[in-house]
């Protein structure tokens, strides 16, 4: 079977779709942002469930517990952080998704500076489930090639985890490089 040229496209496409982590190489700039970040949408508000911090802080050291076995440093929590990974898992229970886009538009850049995070590097993976056994969602990101080089990426040195309940859970992880 002959493949046409859109075929190939559309694989790297849906593999981009599917990986459910984007990278964002923020280079240093000179002068003001051009971020036009405006106010977040209704549906990233809400409370972080019971056990949100528990299950933060077990990820988290999961994570960090890797990185050690590979000699990468570890990442420290970040309120401001926590913020962004926060609203937007709320966003994305309310429409039942572990998009990386916002329900405005907004991207990870414009969340960032929306909630006054200026970063050099930052990174996002989503993840939606994982109810029952949230280490499991290590584990799921461990084994798709964007999200582990997320998560081993040793340009980062600040993470925090968004949780939000929707019909499942919506899990959001920032990983960043402050300026």
């Amino acid at each position: 079977m002959t493949q046409t040229p859109l075929r190939p496209a559309l694989a790297v496409l849906a593999a981009a779709l599917l990986a459910g982590c984007v990278v964002i190489p923020v280079p240093a700039s000179r002068g003001k942002t051009t971020v036009v970040a405006g106010p977040a949408p209704a549906s990233a508000s809400c409370p972080r469930p019971q056990g949100a911090t528990a299950d933060e802080a077990r990820i988290l050291a999961q994570v960090n517990a890797l990185r050690a076995a590979r000699g990468l440093g570890r990442l420290t929590p970040s309120s401001r952080l926590r913020q962004v990974a926060q609203a937007h898992a709320c966003d994305n229970a309310a429409r039942g998704s572990y998009s990386h886009t916002g329900s405005d538009g907004a991207t990870l850049q414009t969340r960032l500076h929306r909630y006054g995070y200026a970063p050099r590097r930052a990174s996002e993976n989503t993840g939606y489930g994982f109810d029952d056994a949230p280490d499991r969602l290590v584990a799921f990101w461990m084994n798709s090639p964007g999200h582990r080089a997320n998560l081993l990426d040793p340009r980062v040195t600040e993470a925090a985890l968004g949780l939000a309940q929707g019909t499942r859970s919506a899990w959001v992880l920032e990983l960043a490089l402050p300026r």
